[in-house]
């Protein structure tokens, strides 16, 4: 069967392929009190198109876009696109510091961001950057646009196999790296997990905890929902009583959450209780998702959450659980157009309940990481990656993550994934979120930092009781030996559990933590 990327013409402009394709006065976006049909849209980008020339911006030159999810975001990573630019978005829970890194590692021409950003990076550390435009109350970026040409702008004649945009890592190892994505894969995404495993309809609305700039935001608010003619919710939700809030006012009918999420809209239900009758479906990724706590969302809700994983260098997901096919507790089976398999270490399948390194190829993956050469060719083997997780495959062909490569450690000889023991606390019914880690480089006892549902108060005897829950569901050298309460769990950007800034933790004395 031919590939979908061998579908697409030779030369391609994705931001033409995706705009042109549903042109009509049916709501692409909803954001706040405003609506922007499809063809509202088109002439935004036009008009973001327009002003990026004549503010000197050449094909190939990089655009830093440092702004919260809003319509100027989608309008000027598309209009970048038209015109053979390459938007860098940039997430704007990443620090100051990471901030600054990636302009200068980009190289980036030209930014966009808002009034208290620019205050924040001045001055910019980054010679190649020319200008700086603001979006902000007061004056709007879309205030500064040119016109909407008598004549639409043609697109750039770009390949479908060329760069069309960049999105930086998380950067919980390390800074930040660019992975460099073609005009083919959103549309590989879009067909493989949007249409294929999702079943998006034109009639549906997606709504996405995760902001844009993440690999997984950008597929679930951008490109797939426009695959098929579909709405979006922009939004700027950020705890589980606007979200609440959110479902109510726009009616999605598809859920993109995470599960720290799920966890909080779980743990507020007594109080604000959430009105699921509009989603159709319920997805789940960025970090594992607790068996436990899917069962608690069936239970209450009576929805299954459809959890996958994907990576930044694949764009989006790649396994997946499908409705009605559910497995807790795993990622899911293969995405259509994806091979994946847990390999050892000589790149040997292994057999089913063995855990090995994962591996996958398809047609979504990176070009590779800019200025990072050596990484780049850790990473890719041939038309494959080792995503650095941890995998088995169980007999029935559903894949579970067991951890990091770096996440799994030993006690007393012998291997500990983190992710068994945080399932089985998770159920305590205390306990609103965990990650474990070793207690120190000897790798002698288990350590379980816990953040508490709000009606409950840390204390040595909550300690005791939660080890002794431990104890009698898990053997005895994986049951944690010590519990830190702490007020949150760190995390990087993109919402996953910073289990490194843990472990460190324990060495320092500026990570606050609450011993019971």
């Amino acid at each position: 069967m031919e590939r979908i990327s061998q579908q697409l013409p030779r030369r391609f402009n994705v931001a033409a392929y995706f705009l042109e394709r549903h042109l009509s006065d049916k709501i692409a976006l909803f954001y706040q009190e405003q609506t922007y049909t499809y063809t509202q849209v088109y002439e935004w980008v036009q008009k973001a198109a327009r002003s990026l020339l004549e503010l000197g911006i050449e094909r190939e030159n990089r655009i830093a876009l440092l702004l919260p999810d809003t319509p100027e975001l989608i309008f000027t990573f598309w209009g970048a696109i038209w015109i053979g630019a390459v938007p860098v978005p940039i997430n704007t829970a990443c620090s100051l510091e990471e901030v600054q890194y990636i302009l200068q590692d980009s190289r980036a021409k030209l930014l966009l961001t808002t009034q208290a950003w620019q205050t924040q990076l001045h001055p910019i550390q980054s010679p190649n950057l020319q200008t700086t435009l603001l979006q902000d109350g007061e004056t709007p970026f879309l205030a500064y646009l040119s016109p909407m040409p008598a004549q639409p702008l043609p697109p750039a004649d770009t390949l479908r196999d060329e760069p069309a945009f960049w999105l930086y890592t998380s950067g919980s190892t390390g800074n930040p790296k660019g992975v460099i994505h073609l005009h083919q894969n959103m549309v590989v995404c879009a067909e493989n997990y949007g249409k294929a495993t999702l079943g998006l309809q034109p009639e549906d609305i997606t709504y996405s905890v995760a902001n844009l700039p993440f690999a997984y935001g950008l597929g679930n608010s951008l490109y797939m929902p426009m695959a098929v003619g579909a709405a979006t919710v922009l939004s700027d939700a950020n705890n589980a009583f606007d979200i609440i809030a959110d479902i109510e006012r726009y009616r999605p009918t598809v859920f993109f959450g995470i599960p720290s999420v799920y966890a909080n809209l779980l743990a507020v239900r007594d109080i604000a209780p959430l009105d699921v009758s509009s989603l159709r479906l319920c997805v789940s990724a960025a970090e594992q998702l607790p068996e436990s706590l899917w069962q608690q969302w069936r239970e209450v809700y009576g929805r299954e959450i459809c959890e996958g994983i994907g990576t930044t260098e694949f764009l989006h997901i790649f396994l997946a659980n499908r409705a009605g096919e559910c497995k807790p507790g795993t990622s899911g089976r293969p995405v259509p157009g994806y091979d994946v398999r847990v390999v050892d270490e000589f790149g040997a399948t292994c057999p089913p309940g063995e855990i090995g390194n994962l591996q996958v190829s398809g047609d979504s993956l990176m070009l590779g990481y800019w200025n990072r050469l050596e990484q780049t060719r850790q990473a890719l083997y041939g038309h494959a990656m080792r995503t650095g997780d941890k995998y088995l495959c169980d007999a029935d062909g559903y894949f579970k993550f067991m951890g990091r490569k770096d996440d799994l450690f030993k006690v007393n000889g012998q291997w500990v994934s983190p992710m068994e023991i945080e399932d089985v606390l998770h159920q305590h019914p205390q306990v609103l979120e965990v990650a474990v880690v070793p207690e120190s480089e000897a790798l002698t006892q288990v350590v379980a930092y816990i953040t508490l549902k709000s009606d409950y108060q840390p204390s040595p005897e909550l300690e005791q009781q939660i080890c002794r829950f431990a104890k009698q569901r898990l053997p005895h050298f994986k049951a944690p030996k010590k519990v830190c309460f702490v007020e949150e769990l760190p995390r990087t950007p993109t919402g996953k559990i910073h289990r490194k800034l843990l472990t460190r933790s324990q060495q320092r004395t500026d990570f606050s933590t609450t011993r019971a």
